[in-house]
């Protein structure tokens, strides 16, 4: 087994704590089962293992993902948005009851946006009623709130990444001691952090409460590295009653940071 594999088992490990889940292996990788509202029936969900890539199938959707750090962290968070409530499925189905195939809607925000396909093909971002049953603790969609097409497919929907979706971008970021990261790339978040102090700094915010979801711990891990290694940073710790829990870190910066040899 090579290192990705090792990760990526770490990750399956951290998303069966459930009693619920159910899980089993199969030839070519493990077949999951995610908790479902009382009256329904669980959503199949298969990781196949590929040599070079990853697959991550709900019912009859699948989504592949490369076998690269970024890749694997995106197909956990798909797994854990199945298991735990961020995705609502819709089947389509024909007259004998037989699916056709599903509507994968993922919570963006306070909207769901929706991915349609029946395997192997693939379907443009488009608005449809989500009238399943949602999954336990699935996010309910509230009066008013309407499913919205997304413009191209964004790398990934469940992590919050939502490509063209908001008409705000990095730049336009509000400097009020707060950075959520869920619309980012996981690319993009160490120059975001630090770019982000900085522009905190100038301005003279000292407290800052840096917003990172709870999931799997990989974001929460990246920032807390960021963080210890910044020399503008006093302290940080994770977010208590109030302040968000572990899916935040709060951070202190220094009102004079320290000065670099030969500054």
């Amino acid at each position: 087994m090579s290192e990705l594999d090792d990760v990526l088992d770490a990750g399956l490990d951290a998303l069966s704590f459930d009693p619920a889940v159910q899980r089993s292996v199969i030839a070519d990788g493990e077949r999951w089962s995610a908790p479902a509202a009382p009256g329904h029936r669980p959503l199949p969900i298969t990781i196949r293992r590929h040599t070079d890539a990853i697959t991550v199938e709900l019912a009859t959707w699948s989504q592949p993902f490369a076998r690269d750090d970024d890749d694997i962290a995106s197909a956990l968070d798909l797994l854990a948005a199945a298991l735990f409530g961020r995705v609502r499925v819709q089947p389509w189905r024909r007259a004998d009851g037989e699916p056709l195939g599903f509507e994968i809607a993922f919570l963006v925000g306070d909207r769901f946006v929706t991915f349609a396909g029946t395997a192997p093909r693939r379907w443009p971002w488009r608005a449809a009623p989500v009238a399943a049953p949602p999954l336990r603790n699935a996010a309910t969609i509230g009066p008013g709130v309407t499913l919205e097409p997304a413009g191209r497919l964004p790398r990934a929907p469940w992590c919050g990444t939502l490509a063209d979706a908001s008409p705000r971008g990095p730049g336009e970021l509000a400097i009020d001691g707060e950075l959520d990261l869920h619309n980012f790339h996981p690319r993009e978040v160490d120059p975001l952090v630090r770019a982000y102090i900085d522009e905190c700094l100038a301005r003279g915010v000292f407290e800052l409460r840096i917003v990172h979801g709870k999931g799997i711990g990989a974001l929460r891990r990246t920032v807390a590295a960021i963080l210890a290694r910044h020399p503008a940073v006093l302290h940080h710790r994770l977010g208590g009653h109030g302040e968000g829990s572990w899916g935040a870190t709060v951070v202190t910066l220094r009102r004079r940071p320290p000065q670099r040899d030969g500054a």
